[in-house]
């Protein structure tokens, strides 16, 4: 990832686990969450279960399978792009720039061609749905204050269970 997308230090690691754990509540993904460390190495801060990275289930129907797969893109985007916007909106009080969006869709795109195979309008699709849904959330300042509160809690916790994250964050199942 580009600079632009990298952690500058701890206080930006909360902000961007913030992003992704809220994600993965708002797009009703807590289930593939198993927890979250900000002492864990960048890209690995949020821990998600087996069954998030695994669809491969024999029984499956291939479209089933295919369906699973890009419902895991879909909240790996979320993640992808809630961890930025947090950082962004509510850390640093500005909106994204147009080198961060496009930086954003590059890496969505070779995310989606490897593992979903999908065309880039396709992708531009589920690309700008999400920016645009993530755009409402994170302009909310009562998102704001609950992930103020939650980066706070990461870095005195240093880590957190799903459950946690949960309770937590349950307040955004309000908005």
């Amino acid at each position: 990832m580009n600079s632009h997308l990298r952690y500058t230090d701890e206080k930006d690691k909360s902000y961007g686990l913030t992003g992704m754990a809220i994600s993965m509540v708002v797009l009703d993904g807590e289930e593939y969450l198993n927890g979250l460390s900000i002492d864990a190495p960048t890209g690995e801060g949020i821990e998600l279960s087996q069954e998030f990275y695994f669809v491969g289930n024999p029984r499956l129907s291939a479209k089933t399978a295919w369906n699973e797969m890009l419902k895991h893109f879909q909240l790996a985007s979320g993640m992808v792009i809630s961890n930025v916007m947090c950082r962004n909106y509510v850390q640093h009080r500005r909106k994204l720039s147009k080198d961060i969006i496009e930086e954003l869709k590059i890496f969505m795109r070779d995310e989606a061609q490897a593992n979903c195979s999908l065309e880039d309008d396709e992708i531009d699709m589920i690309f700008d749905k999400t920016l645009g849904y993530f755009d409402r959330l994170f302009s909310y300042s009562h998102v704001h204050d609950i992930a103020n509160e939650f980066a706070g809690t990461i870095v005195r916790q240093r880590q957190m269970t799903s459950q946690e994250i949960v309770e937590q964050l349950r307040h955004l199942s309000m908005i």
